[in-house]
């Protein structure tokens, strides 16, 4: 999920004019750091470093941005946006160049940042920055800025089993011993239960396992074939389209594997890319 399922970054920066106080290097870093919110499925991967761009596999955006005074700027200000113009290259100045097919292929969802207020670099009068930038698919292992994922993790949805019945007088005890929300007590009986609809909320600290009058009257532990997935996702997929899309690059290598054990076997094609 994080390193093999593909994205759209900005790969290639061409710098024509950088007047800023950032150098070339560290501002095409800035950039190519940027999500996208294209589509993978609609770019083509390069086949190779020397592989020429194409409308299929390279989208390209230019960056021209001067900054300028305000004519009628407030006298004494000292606010950036009462007296400059563009004081600030934001992901937003990205402008997308359509080639070929292109215009048709990306029609309902321009080519763009995720976040339009991303700050790349701070400017003043007579600064300027123009550059034209290369996005071409990769995957997280090639470098984090293909990574779909902020953050990308799971665990085995607890199993909590009342093995006695808890005593009244220490219902909110050990209510207080689990995550908020997974221990019910009745109003009326104060009789203690697991909600099953939240149990999924505890985080397992087994701080019940510490208080001795416990000790004998739960059991806890994992569900070992229920995973919960926690996925935080910073560019064009919807955080439920991930493990589906992490599940499907899984599935090719399974297929790609099976190919090269068969063709090891005779059975089939001999030539197998790994």
């Amino acid at each position: 999920m994080i390193a093999e399922v593909p994205t759209v970054a900005i790969e290639h920066v061409y710098a024509w004019d950088n007047t800023s106080v950032i150098v070339d290097e560290v501002l095409a870093h800035r950039i190519g750091l940027v999500p996208l919110n294209v589509n993978p499925s609609l770019v083509e991967s390069r086949e190779g470093p020397d592989a020429q761009p194409t409308d299929r596999n390279t989208i390209v955006f230019k960056l021209d941005v001067i900054c300028e005074r305000k004519p009628n700027a407030p006298k004494g200000s000292t606010n950036p946006d009462e007296l400059y113009i563009n004081h600030e290259l934001l992901s937003s100045h990205l402008t997308w160049e359509a080639a070929g097919e292109q215009a048709e292929v990306f029609a309902g969802r321009p080519p763009g940042p995720i976040n339009p207020n991303i700050v790349l670099a701070k400017l003043r009068p007579g600064q300027a920055v123009h550059m034209e930038l290369h996005a071409v698919k990769g995957v997280g292992k090639d470098h984090a800025k293909f990574s779909p994922v902020a953050t990308a993790s799971y665990r085995l949805l607890p199993h909590i089993k009342i093995k006695k019945p808890i005593p009244p007088n220490l219902a909110e005890n050990f209510q207080k011993c689990f995550s908020p929300g997974v221990i019910k007590i009745d109003p009326r009986t104060k009789e203690v239960s697991v909600d099953e609809h939240n149990v999924r909320k505890d985080s397992v600290s087994r701080e019940v396992l510490r208080h001795p009058e416990f000790a004998d009257s739960v059991e806890l532990s994992r569900v070992r074939d229920f995973f919960l997935f926690n996925v935080e996702s910073e560019g064009p997929y919807e955080p439920e389209r991930l493990l589906p899309e992490a599940i499907k690059v899984m599935r090719e290598k399974i297929a790609t594997i099976k190919q090269a054990a068969q063709a090891l076997r005779g059975e089939g094609d001999a030539d197998v890319n790994l």
